[in-house]
């Protein structure tokens, strides 16, 4: 007897057992890990804020030492503006990561200024070039078309009257709500990377970059669905927060009433231009 029960304790598991705890180990990865890359990406969103959150500081900033004139929004890339100096390049797309760390490197500098190329009107108050872009950008995501490298974020387009003004005669701060919104993140997989060309945009802006916005589909949304899909957003008061994807989707696709996103002051529907 007493050997029988030697035998029992120390045979070890059989291969079904293994295979059994094998499974459930399996099955209770596949619950976790996607809960943990949410929490992971939500994480990363308090970094966006933050982002959003400098910027919006040098935004104000600027706008002190300029009259109250807000910075140009990068209406094209032939123009001066808030991330950059004028003629930008070379452009993207990229495919690989060589490619993309020297067409990087060749941009940053038109933030950062060299030579006799100025810096982004913005380079002296906020300095850091990180704080430009998301930090779960993925450049070389194989249906990415973004120009465009050095920054995840895009400035509406309502500072100069969505093109009714020249790219570098902006409107006043005084001309908008504090609650109106400035900067957003920008969908990294639009379509066609048409709103990738420049640092500017529509709250809807077709594959092309083209058509106003208004009247497109909620495919050619601006906006990033990262971080538990919501948007980081930086506003003209100063402040920048997160605010759903759907509260975002919701404004954009009302293009008949001035609202927190179709902010052009110029204009009774808010998207005139």
């Amino acid at each position: 007897m007493k050997t029988y029960l030697q035998t029992r304790k120390n045979r070890g598991f059989t291969l079904v057992e293994l295979l059994v705890v094998i499974a459930i180990i399996a099955i209770l990865a596949a619950m976790l890990l996607p809960a943990l890359s949410r929490a992971k990406s939500r994480a990363l969103a308090t970094n966006d804020i933050n982002n959003c959150k400098q910027t919006m500081m040098g935004m104000s900033m600027y706008v002190l030492d300029n009259q109250d004139f807000l910075p140009a929004p990068g209406w094209g890339t032939a123009d001066d503006c808030w991330a950059a100096s004028k003629g930008i390049g070379p452009l993207g797309p990229v495919t690989t990561a060589t490619a993309y760390q020297s067409s990087y490197d060749a941009q940053i500098k038109f933030f950062t200024g060299y030579g006799n190329t100025p810096s982004g009107l913005l380079y002296q108050y906020i300095k850091a070039p990180k704080l430009l872009l998301c930090p779960e950008d993925n450049h070389l995501d194989a249906i990415w078309k973004r120009q465009i490298l050095i920054t995840s974020y895009v400035w509406n387009g309502a500072v100069i009257g969505y093109g009714a003004n020249p790219p570098n005669k902006t409107l006043k701060l005084n001309k908008f709500k504090g609650s109106n919104i400035l900067q957003w993140e920008n969908n990294e997989k639009g379509p066609g990377g048409g709103n990738w060309n420049d640092f500017s945009s529509y709250p809807l802006e077709d594959h092309n970059g083209a058509n106003g916005g208004v009247g497109n589909s909620i495919l050619d949304i601006t906006f990033s669905q990262r971080h538990g899909k919501a948007a980081q957003v930086g506003r003209l008061d100063g402040s920048a927060g997160r605010i759903p994807y759907a509260e975002m989707v919701g404004l954009a696709l009302n293009t008949t009433t001035l609202n927190d996103i179709w902010i052009n002051p110029n204009s009774a529907t808010g998207n005139g231009h």
